[in-house]
């Protein structure tokens, strides 16, 4: 039994060991990956650690690579300084002051707006705070002197407007009546019965007490109101409008309030009222305002502005000038009296205005000299004398061929895209040192196209003289049929103080749909009452304003140049013909012959200026005596020409001469020439100076012999400028200048 305990222990025993030396072979693989993989974790790290300390050493190098660069940037940037501080002390401390300047005068403007602003804001909210206290307050005795001054005035003020004569042959009454603040007592209603007058039989009170004090009494349309409302609601309404006008005399908000309070009264106001009672389309009709007065301007809510434009017997046809949507059916409307008027003065030259004359450049508010009203008289024959002072435009095709006069009105016609804007662009820029005040009024165009516009006045100084009233293609109708009316009324204003002033309308055919659009939207019947009938009275009246006053009138002229698109060159369509009979002349451009590189493409057989030589210089009209005959005769013939090539001698010349006095009429745009020059050309093409040059020589030609007899002959331009003729001598002397440098023209 002991052999085979002591066996099974051998085996129990041998099993363990088996076992343990499994266990540590499985160990010593175990260890053993672990510290191979420890060893190569190691080794990895001590890589690692050696790339680290490469790349520092790279960064290190770097950085001194960097600091040595950075110094070099540093001194080139200060040797740079050095010279860009030398090199503007030098040439642009003049631009630099200029900028200085500009920036002051920036924000000076957007200070005194945010003052006007914030001082018509400030008035408000007083006016508001005031009528709340005195509403919540109690002051009787004040009360009653009011009552009491509104009764002892209104002896003075009321009175019978012709509707309410005619209400009361027809009615045998008149309705009145009267609010107040607190029931009137017997006493008083009696002495207002009194003054009025017993047929006023029916007369009524009643009690508002948002009239906070006063009373308000309303005879038909008319309205005489002395209550504290109404004179708080005026206040703020002339505070607005008074900031709107830079009021630089307000120095602070406080000094602003100041101003509007000592003008503060407690006078009857008088006006007549009526009410909206249709709207849309920027037309509304208004009933009451019995008495109102054709062309007169109307108050809205909200400081609108309107025009009467159509008499009813009921209500009147009134066109809002500006944004209307805040306007409803049943708003109030006040008449203010006066006829619609814009403002005018010195301020408003280098200016973009609207139809209204509204700043709409951002260059803050204008400080008008007054106002005038658009629609004005024509002066009478006895107040004009005759046209004989050039109006140049520095186009040698005008000045030559259709003289312009100041005082006259030459009309511009032709398809679109023929140069109808650019002569009219040239002739102001022309006006450049003159003396001459120039208006561009753009009816219909897009608002690029007239910023495109300013800018070019702008680049060559034109803008120093020259405002440009914009009614663009966005603008409601009745701002387009009022801009041409506006811009005439502004050169009234220097014409009538002795001026001369240049007046652009481009173009009137876009008036006058405007106003076509503005009758049928009137329900006035098409035909002699609106478009196209009336048409004619539209344009005659407008340009009938432009005259040549006589010295005992001041002397000053407007000269007009109007604008008219054609269709397809038809220029005997009504509005074209209704034009070229009001106007003294037309300039006619013809789509063939700008398209074949004539510009401007002025028709010589259709163009015509009824003032003639009387307004060209003594010279000029010596050497464009024959140019506009044989100009017409070329014109014919070339196109008969060709039909066939057997061309006697005589007809040949008359062709090849023609070709030349053709190109040296060609001008560039924005390149006026003095008269002087333009003498010169024109007398060299027609003494034959240039019939054996190639057409496409002609205009260096020119260009050349002008800089060469202004440089051998400078006494010359003085002389042709004078204008007198020019001498035997003197065209002697300028035939041999001519031949002179024909020598070396090459």
């Amino acid at each position: 039994m002991d052999i085979v305990w002591k066996i099974v222990n051998f085996i129990i025993l041998f099993g363990a060991l088996y076992l343990i030396c499994r266990k540590m072979n499985l160990f010593d693989k175990m260890f053993g990956s672990r510290r191979r993989g420890i060893s190569e974790d190691i080794q990895s790290s001590e890589n690692a650690v050696r790339q680290a300390q490469e790349l520092g050493a790279d960064i290190e190098k770097a950085n001194e690579l960097n600091e040595k660069r950075k110094e070099e940037l540093m001194q080139g940037a200060a040797k740079q300084a050095e010279v860009s501080r030398a090199a503007i002390a030098a040439s642009g401390e003049e631009e630099a002051k200029a900028i200085i300047q500009n920036a002051e005068k920036s924000e000076e403007q957007l200070m005194e707006e945010m003052r006007s602003r914030v001082s018509a804001n400030a008035v408000r909210q007083v006016a508001a705070i005031t009528g709340q206290v005195l509403r919540n307050g109690s002051f009787e005795s004040s009360k009653q002197a009011l009552n009491d001054r509104f009764i002892e005035q209104i002896k003075e003020l009321v009175s019978a407007m012709p509707s309410d004569i005619l209400n009361m042959n027809e009615l045998k009454k008149l309705d009145i009546s009267i609010k107040s603040a607190e029931p009137l007592s017997e006493e008083e209603m009696n002495r207002l019965t009194q003054i009025i007058c017993e047929t006023f039989i029916s007369c009524r009170n009643e009690v508002d007490s948002e009239l906070i004090g006063g009373v308000r009494m309303q005879v038909g349309d008319t309205v005489y109101d002395g209550t504290l409302a109404h004179t708080l609601d005026r206040l703020s309404m002339d505070v607005e409008n008074n900031t709107r006008q830079s009021d630089k005399e307000m120095q602070s908000i406080a000094e602003g309030i100041k101003q509007q309070l000592e003008k503060v009264s407690g006078d009857i106001d008088v006006f007549q009222t009526g009410e909206v009672i249709t709207l849309g389309d920027g037309i509304c009709r208004v009933s009451g305002l019995a008495d109102v007065m054709a062309g007169e301007m109307l108050e809205f809510e909200g400081g609108l502005k309107g025009m009467v434009q159509d008499l009813e017997k009921d209500n009147v046809g009134v066109v809002l000038l500006g944004p209307y949507s805040h306007i409803q059916e049943g708003d109030s409307v006040r008449r203010t009296g006066r006829i619609i008027e814009v403002p005018v003065g010195e301020s408003m030259i280098g200016r973009v205005v609207d139809a209204m004359g509204n700043p709409i450049d951002g260059k803050g508010p204008i400080k008008n000299e007054g106002f005038r009203p658009v629609e004005s008289p024509a002066p009478s024959v006895l107040s004009r004398k005759p046209v004989s002072v050039p109006m140049q435009t520095g186009l040698k095709a005008i000045d030559a061929l259709v003289p312009i006069g100041r005082g006259q009105r030459e009309l511009i016609i032709g398809d679109r895209q023929t140069g109808k804007t650019a002569i009219a662009l040239d002739a102001i820029i022309n006006q450049k040192d003159t003396g001459v005040i120039c208006i561009y009024v753009a009816i219909g165009q897009k608002e690029s196209t007239i910023a495109g516009v300013v800018d070019k006045l702008r680049s060559f100084g034109a803008m120093d003289y020259t405002i440009v009233v914009a009614a663009p293609a966005s603008s409601p109708a009745p701002m387009l049929y009022i801009a041409p009316y506006a811009g005439a009324a502004m050169g009234e204003y220097f014409m009538y103080k002795g001026r001369d002033v240049l007046i652009i309308y481009d173009d009137l055919s876009k008036q006058a749909a405007a106003y076509r659009e503005l009758s049928l939207l009137l329900q006035r019947p098409p035909g002699r009452e609106a478009y196209p009938g009336d048409v004619f009275y539209l344009h005659s009246r407008l340009l009938e304003r432009a005259a040549r006053l006589s010295d005992e009138a001041g002397g000053g002229s407007m000269t007009a140049l109007p604008i008219i698109e054609t269709q397809a060159g038809d220029i005997s369509a009504y509005i074209p013909t209704n034009v070229i009979s009001i106007t003294d002349g037309q300039i006619f451009l013809e789509s063939d012959l700008f398209h074949s590189g004539v510009r401007p493409a002025i028709n010589v057989g259709l163009s015509v200026s009824r003032v003639g030589g009387a307004a060209q210089i003594g010279a000029m009209k010596q050497v464009a005596g024959r140019l506009r005959v044989d100009l017409a005769q070329y014109r014919e013939l070339a196109s008969f020409a060709q039909f066939g090539s057997d061309l006697d001698k005589s007809t040949r010349y008359t062709l090849h001469r023609g070709v030349r006095m053709t190109e040296i009429l060609k001008q560039g745009q924005y390149a006026p020439m003095n008269a002087a020059d333009q003498v010169i050309e024109i007398f060299a093409a027609s003494e034959g100076y240039t019939d054996d040059l190639e057409p496409e020589d002609i205009t260096r030609f020119g260009a050349e012999l002008v800089d060469y007899v202004n440089r051998t002959y400078p006494e010359l331009r003085g002389e042709i400028l004078s204008g007198k003729k020019m001498s035997a001598e003197q065209q002697a002397k300028l035939r041999e200048c001519i031949e002179s440098f024909k020598k070396t023209f090459g």
